[in-house]
């Protein structure tokens, strides 16, 4: 009896590498949650640079045979700026890694799904303080996310179409203040993953956590 001829193309797969332990843990959530089972997180634990952090991208893009590969880094956490992005971008894409970053910190994503801020914020801690009213106890921090944040992505799931609103609304006004990069462009790798992952599998979970019950 022959075999049947499997026509089935072969998935693509991503890589996410991140600069922080916490940026690392938000997206695993966000693989657990959505079922991507095509996507992989890592944390470049050694990378000191952000020149480091594509190198190590880089690497296991090409370990792994990765068909896309992302780093994301907050300004803040890597203590660089605009110039020196735009300096590495150019190194990056020799090596076909794409950049997804937030300035100052993945915080103000989280917050974009709630709000778009009306002045820019470069403080962190002004972002933790705004986050921490919706979300009790909430820290920056890979232990908020391991504990009390476990669910964090599942709760801002729901908002996610608004973040990406939000961000278009929040970019336009800081680069109208002369910024001369987008503070925010995670929604690139959002649409990135939704291309080569699909549409989120949220069967599993029985009930989304809506916002207003964080």
């Amino acid at each position: 009896m022959k075999r049947k001829k499997n026509n089935e193309k072969p998935r693509r797969t991503l890589l996410v590498v991140t600069a922080s332990e916490a940026q690392s843990l938000y997206f695993s959530q966000m693989r657990k949650d959505c079922r991507y089972t095509n996507m992989t997180v890592l944390w470049a634990q050694e990378a000191v640079t952000l020149e480091d952090l594509v190198k190590e991208a880089y690497k296991a893009r090409i370990k792994g045979r990765y068909d896309s590969t992302w780093c994301v880094f907050g300004f803040h956490d890597m203590g660089v700026d605009s110039q020196q992005v735009r300096l590495i971008a150019a190194f990056a894409q020799k090596k076909k890694v794409q950049l997804a970053w937030t300035n100052p910190s993945i915080a103000l994503w989280y917050l974009l799904h709630l709000q778009s801020p009306r002045t820019p914020i470069s403080d962190p801690a002004i972002i933790e303080s705004t986050l921490s009213s919706v979300f009790p106890n909430f820290s920056n921090s890979p232990a908020y996310l391991l504990n009390e944040g476990s669910s964090l992505h599942l709760k801002l799931f729901s908002a996610k179409a608004q973040a990406a609103v939000n961000a278009g609304s929040y970019n336009a006004l800081v680069q109208q203040r002369g910024s001369d990069l987008p503070p925010v462009n995670m929604t690139k790798l959002l649409t990135e993953i939704s291309d080569i992952c699909g549409t989120a599998d949220m069967s599993h979970n029985q009930k989304l956590i809506g916002l207003k019950n964080a």
